[in-house]
């Protein structure tokens, strides 16, 4: 539409739409996103679930730092900082790579 996201923001802010299934802020309906390195979109929804796959897999003896996790996300094209997987690993209710870490008693 080539309006700038702010413009919408704004729009948008303290609105409510009613419908079949009860009333919604506005700012529900719309969901931010980036996009990859080939010029593909990907949602925010997608980038949490891939940090999610990311650290399912990791090594639970050496777990991968938020910058690891943001370099990995790199490699798939992902330019995401690690300020925001911090962010977004928060949000999924992930602990910090410290706390995740498992010790083996010999």
């Amino acid at each position: 539409m080539g309006v700038h996201v702010s413009t919408v923001s704004r729009a948008i802010a303290d609105k409510y739409m009613q419908t079949p299934r009860g009333v919604f802020a506005l700012k529900y309906f719309f969901t931010g996103g980036t996009t990859r390195a080939d010029g593909e979109e990907k949602s925010i929804v997608a980038v949490k679930q891939k940090v999610r796959d990311i650290v399912g897999k990791e090594d639970k003896m050496h777990p991968l730092s938020d910058e690891e996790i943001a370099a990995a996300l790199k490699q798939d094209g992902l330019d995401i900082a690690r300020r925001t997987v911090t962010k977004y690993r928060k949000q999924l209710a992930i602990p910090s790579s410290r706390q995740r870490r498992s010790y083996v008693i010999k």
